[in-house]
């Protein structure tokens, strides 16, 4: 099959069909790391980078999506994505703070834990916990505290989109998008080396240069000489092998953060632009891919699950606290998915622009032909 055919597949692919098995290794890597105990090896202690490749195929995925609908349609509708966004997220999200809140008051109260939880609650409400609650005691020192990584990504999605379109108003073309997400990866990365703190350094700290990159990465793919280039790069069928053990590798090595995201992006990259790799019968396994569907609500439920546990074990760390939490959790997603969610994502199809342009060459236009998009493809 010619590279042009396989550029023409890649721009009409409604799902890709990996990536919910790389969201089930990473929700499972995440709870692996909060209550499995194993700290004290420190090659099995790194499960916090699952939420790193969350935010990988994040920035892949929306951005894919936000340029498609420019070659499709002429335009991004803001309206559209930031209502798709609020009924994906919003309603689970404020479900699952109102329940902490209800526990706090009843199980906490009057204790440090409990207060802290309640001064940290406006931050939890408007998503920028990642810049105003300490997080550096976990668990122990802030209830609640995951939800930084959901404040991280809901600021993507609040700044990113508006600032893609401004840059196709000022240039005509998404391409400068690209030199945008390596320029905030850069200030990010410098950010970090400041020893001295204030808001605005706290904000360009919290930027992901994993969502980024990846954002940065999609833009490079949608374009179809850069495509090429890319496909002879990284479009063989065993190029995800290598990639993954090199990124395990490498994680396991508690290598630079900017390393680990690289890799990361570039698998996801491998894993998009060709559906048959050898890793895509492990990561179409049924299992995983219903793991990946509602990994979101495990991300929400995870520690709550784990509480239940540990009540019933009499103990707060362990493999059998990861096991039971992790079967816990994935019911408890289950249910919230097919009862609560699912019911308001049909709504999202009528913020949808699903009608079909007639097909030009890709040597001529980035034009794409899409139909509608599957549940799985919302993350």
């Amino acid at each position: 099959m010619q590279q042009e055919n396989f550029y023409e597949d890649f721009i009409r692919k409604k799902r890709f069909g990996a990536l919910d098995g790389l969201r089930a290794f990473s929700v499972v890597a995440v709870i692996w790391h909060h209550v499995s105990g194993v700290n004290y090896i420190p090659q099995l202690n790194q499960g916090f980078r699952g939420v790193d490749l969350f935010l990988a195929i994040s920035g892949f995925l929306i951005t894919s999506l936000l340029i498609r609908e420019r070659s499709r349609t002429g335009k991004i509708s803001l309206k559209n994505f930031y209502i798709r966004r609020s009924l994906r997220i919003f309603p689970l999200y404020y479900s699952v703070l109102a329940m902490y809140c209800l526990l706090v008051a009843l199980t906490l109260s009057g204790t440090t834990k409990g207060q802290a939880f309640w001064d940290n609650l406006p931050a939890f409400l408007t998503y920028t916990s990642n810049w105003f609650v300490d997080l550096t005691k976990g668990e122990e020192g802030a209830t609640f505290y995951f939800a930084w990584s959901l404040a991280t990504e809901e600021q993507f999605y609040l700044l990113w989109p508006p600032l893609l379109i401004l840059l196709i108003t000022l240039f005509l073309r998404v391409t400068p998008g690209i030199y945008a997400a390596i320029a905030l990866t850069l200030l990010q990365v410098a950010a970090s080396f400041v020893g001295e703190q204030n808001l605005l350094l706290t904000i360009l700290i919290n930027l992901s240069p994993a969502i980024m990159m990846a954002s940065a990465a999609a833009i490079i793919v949608h374009q179809p000489a850069a495509f090429r280039i890319t496909y002879r790069l990284l479009g063989g069928r065993w190029t995800a092998l290598p990639l993954a053990i090199l990124l395990l590798a490498v994680i396991a090595a508690d290598a630079p953060s900017l390393l680990i995201h690289t890799l990361m992006v570039l698998l996801a990259v491998t894993l998009c632009i060709r559906e048959e790799t050898i890793l895509h019968p492990l990561l179409q396994l049924r299992l995983l891919t219903f793991i990946g569907a509602i990994s979101y609500g495990m991300y929400l439920m995870h520690m709550l699950a784990a509480n239940v546990v540990r009540r019933v074990l009499g103990h707060e760390v362990g493999i059998d606290i990861f096991i039971g939490a992790t079967l816990l959790v994935t019911l408890a997603a289950y249910v919230s998915f097919r009862f609560f969610e699912s019911p308001i994502l049909r709504h999202t199809n009528r913020f949808r622009h699903n009608p079909d342009p007639a097909p030009v060459p890709a040597a001529k236009t980035a034009t794409i032909a899409v139909k509608g998009r599957r549940r799985r493809m919302r993350t």
